[in-house]
């Protein structure tokens, strides 16, 4: 039997293999969502950035996870984004005036950035093999989308942002334990460090920044350049 065509998905309401066909760079299996998926990843990052302006949901699928976070952070604009086009229509139906959804293009997405928390839930992988060089590349587009300060969340992938390039310009947010295994932590033990989930960029001062072989240098990292 030949390749199956895009149409053939989408009649079979398949979307992420439609999606997959479309944009074979997708950086997602299949776009299964649900509200409030993890409440204690997104209640230490509400209490970590409790004055973010601006969020951005990398991957948001049908857009439950744009309403659990406009709940955690009542006061802040939340951008959804998504590489499937049909999904995305799915989304709108959530529209409202702190929640706007986006197609996941790195032009769209850079004409964005400076982002106070960029969300990334079970995105960077994929249902077959999936190198690590490609998660940390989508991982340092998405950091350079955050200002210093910003939290990156990096949740349910077969990595972690702390084993790539930037991980010294960043700081570990703890977590606290999920409830299905802190029964499994000795007495007084509510938290799991370093939980590999949050990340805080650090802002770090122009006279301190190092170059990439480790050396002061006097100009700023480039890696903040134009971010507000």
């Amino acid at each position: 039997m030949g390749r199956k065509s895009v149409f053939h998905y989408l009649k079979r309401g398949k979307f992420a293999k439609a999606a997959s066909l479309l944009h074979p760079g997708c950086h997602q299996g299949p776009n299964r969502t649900a509200l409030n998926r993890y409440p204690e990843v997104f209640a230490a990052a509400a209490a970590a950035a409790p004055d973010a302006r601006r969020i951005l949901s990398f991957g948001c699928s049908s857009g439950e996870e744009c309403i659990t976070l406009a709940e955690y952070f009542p006061k802040t604009e939340i951008i959804g984004a998504d590489i499937n086009p049909v999904i995305l229509l799915q989304a709108r139906k959530h529209r409202s005036d702190r929640i706007r959804f986006v197609y996941a293009s790195d032009r769209i997405l850079s004409g964005l950035g400076g982002f106070d928390a960029i969300f990334c839930m079970a995105v960077l992988r994929s249902a077959g093999h999936y190198p690590f060089e490609i998660f940390e590349e989508r991982a340092l587009f998405l950091e350079t989308l955050l200002r210093p300060g910003g939290l990156l969340v990096i949740h349910n992938s077969p990595y972690r942002f702390g084993d790539t390039a930037r991980k010294d310009s960043y700081e570990t947010i703890p977590v606290a334990a999920p409830r299905d295994i802190g029964s499994f932590l000795p007495d007084g033990v509510t938290e799991v460090e370093p939980d590999g989930s949050i990340f805080r960029k650090i802002e770090v001062p122009a006279s301190q920044s190092r170059d990439e072989a480790g050396n002061k240098t006097n100009s700023p990292d480039p890696a903040f350049a134009g971010t507000t």
